[in-house]
């Protein structure tokens, strides 16, 4: 829920062009991520509803930069603290739970991600965007299905 509020904030933010605003609430959502799994009480599930939850707000967030696409908005989507601890929760869940091949491919989406945003220090290409936005459409759907 808190995501939620936070994902609206975001856009609100993001339509009225308040960059730095946005910017600071984006950055706001790893802390209720990790709120959030506390609470779940579950480790293996608040670790992929976390995911999901940022994989479907950034999927959300791309699409709103693509659609008035610059420099400024387009570095919204660099989240690589984020995507480090999203990657190492899949890691250590990928190692425990037998590498089940849902989470390793997980995994390795989730690095393409992360080579993606940490690439240079340029701004996000409208390119780079597209492609970190399909990859969080595909992992989205892939999150959804039962594991094997």
């Amino acid at each position: 829920e808190r995501a939620l509020r936070r994902s609206r904030s975001v856009t609100d933010y993001a339509e009225r062009q308040k960059w730095a605003a946005a910017r600071q609430e984006w950055d706001a959502v790893l802390s209720d991520l990790e709120q959030g799994m506390v609470e779940l009480q579950s480790e293996p599930l608040s670790q992929l509803v976390s995911l999901a939850g940022w994989l479907r707000g950034t999927e959300a967030l791309c699409t709103l930069v693509l659609q008035r696409y610059s420099p400024a908005r387009a570095e919204l989507i660099r989240q690589p603290a984020a995507v480090a601890y999203l990657e190492k929760q899949l890691t250590a869940m990928k190692r425990e739970k037998g590498r089940r091949p849902l989470v390793a491919k997980m995994v390795g989406e989730i690095r393409k991600i992360r080579r993606l945003m940490q690439k240079d220090e340029t701004p996000l290409s409208k390119e780079t965007v597209r492609k970190i936005s399909e990859i969080c459409e595909n992992l989205v759907l892939l999150s959804s299905q039962r594991p094997a």
